[in-house]
């Protein structure tokens, strides 16, 4: 009974871990909070102070890869056109983290999330917005961000 018992505690321990990440630093959740709120609200400007000088921002529209501290922006400027272009407007929401891992000077980070797509053609796209973050100071930056869709 009591190998019977060991063997259930060590088994569930490992599933109870992955079912609930460590909650972010406030500090990153604000960052990952900002980038929503600015999609959310058709908002380049709300991506200014949020990225490292060295950021690189990857999604599925051309160019794909945008880099430096001005990368969050100028990818949202790219979403912007290709909204206009087919005629609506995109909000993320069920946004949940999935996963946080966090080093001293570094943390990655998953949002699970679907993009609703309001307009000629709506449709709910479900992915994942993946960052890293690094602390320099006192000061969390985003270093790197990368939307993918769940296959």
């Amino acid at each position: 009974m009591r190998v019977l018992a060991v063997f259930l505690a060590l088994t569930l321990v490992p599933v109870s871990a992955l079912a609930a990440p460590k909650p972010p630093p406030a500090a990153i959740m604000k960052l990952a909070n900002a980038v929503i709120r600015s999609a959310n609200t058709d908002n380049a400007s709300g991506f200014a102070g949020l990225f490292t000088g060295d950021a690189t921002v990857v999604d599925e529209n051309a160019p794909f890869v945008w880099r430096g501290a001005g990368a969050g922006a100028a990818w949202w400027h790219v979403v912007q056109a290709v909204a206009r272009k087919m005629k609506m407007s995109v909000k993320a929401v069920n946004i949940r983290v999935s996963e946080f891992v966090q080093s001293p000077t570094d943390a990655y980070m998953i949002q699970a999330m679907t993009i609703a797509g309001a307009g000629a053609k709506p449709f709910a796209e479900s992915g994942t917005m993946t960052y890293t973050f690094h602390k320099s100071g006192d000061m969390w930056l985003i270093s790197t961000m990368t939307w993918t869709t769940k296959p």
